[in-house]
């Protein structure tokens, strides 16, 4: 199959607003942490859904094609297109409620129902690519890696938000002494981030073994889909490179060998932008797996 660039930034990005929504409502509603950077985190996520909105109805190749699909309850493009409209409807919401002051109990409620519809929306994101015709995606491993991409992606981008909000409250610290609270929170919020992506890290290698078990053994063989073009054929440079290098090796170097405090800005940018095109990679490996069966009938 040909690479369909526009769901590859539609699925990315939806990936990425949802994760920095889901990491920021854990971190400030459910832990407390870093409270000052809800607002700017909900308006990248929303900003990120809504780009990635706009890359999906490129892939119809007329916009307008999009309302006869959403004529269709049962279909993939109504099921993505609700979810985005609910969680952006939810994301708006909180952020009306940060904005008049709304108390903790009722921020949390709200971020709770739209960190819910984030990970709904990303796993149907996931799960619209699972057909029985394509034997490299018929497997719910799939949505599953598209999940925890999320989270490894949302990580970084609250990871990011966290170093410049550390380097604002260090320079404002030199003339309120009673800032110093503040900056220790944040470094303690940057420590669980740091955490949380090592773990979303071991979690994705731990998934990827999975998805080349399921292409192994999946019926069907071909070797259009096969362990063998992924590992050693034309495949093995965007594997090792994208999906080993990119994915995994350098953003948990970054995060553990390199990690200091005073260079954990620069860090996790690297470490985005890493992981961001590693997510690409992905995508793209996948559309180039997704052969389908009809050869055999």
């Amino acid at each position: 199959m040909s690479i369909q660039w526009p769901l590859v930034f539609f699925t990315l990005f939806i990936g990425l607003g949802c994760g920095t929504f889901v990491g920021s409502v854990i971190l400030t509603e459910w832990y407390g942490k870093a409270k000052q950077i809800r607002i700017i985190s909900s308006t990248i996520a929303i900003v990120s859904i809504g780009v990635g909105g706009m890359s999906s109805t490129l892939h119809l190749g007329h916009p307008e094609r999009m309302f006869g699909a959403l004529a269709h309850p049962t279909s993939g493009i109504f099921l993505e297109s609700t979810m985005s409209f609910l969680l952006g409807i939810a994301i708006i919401v909180y952020l009306l409620a940060l904005r008049r002051n709304a108390s903790d109990a009722t921020c949390k409620i709200i971020g709770t129902v739209g960190a819910v519809l984030a990970v709904v929306l990303t796993f149907v994101n996931g799960d619209a690519y699972v057909m029985a015709s394509i034997p490299a995606w018929n497997t719910l491993i799939l949505p599953v890696f598209y999940l925890v991409s999320a989270a490894v992606m949302g990580c970084f981008s609250i990871g990011v938000l966290l170093a410049r909000t550390a380097t604002c409250d260090t320079a404002t610290t030199k003339v309120m002494t009673a800032e110093t609270a503040a900056t220790t929170e944040t470094a303690a919020a940057a420590s669980m981030i740091k955490r949380s992506a090592l773990i979303a890290l071991f979690l994705q290698a731990v998934v990827l073994v999975a998805y080349l078990t399921h292409i192994a053994i999946a019926p069907y063989p071909d070797v259009t889909r096969s362990v063998t073009r992924v590992l050693a054929g034309n495949l093995a440079l965007l594997f090792w490179g994208g999906l080993i290098l990119l994915g995994l090796l350098v953003p948990a170097a970054l995060m553990t060998r390199f990690y200091t405090k005073n260079n954990e800005g620069i860090l996790v940018k690297l470490g985005l932008c890493s992981v961001l095109a590693a997510g690409i990679a992905f995508r793209v490996m996948m559309f180039l797996l997704g052969s389908s069966v009809k050869q055999y009938f």
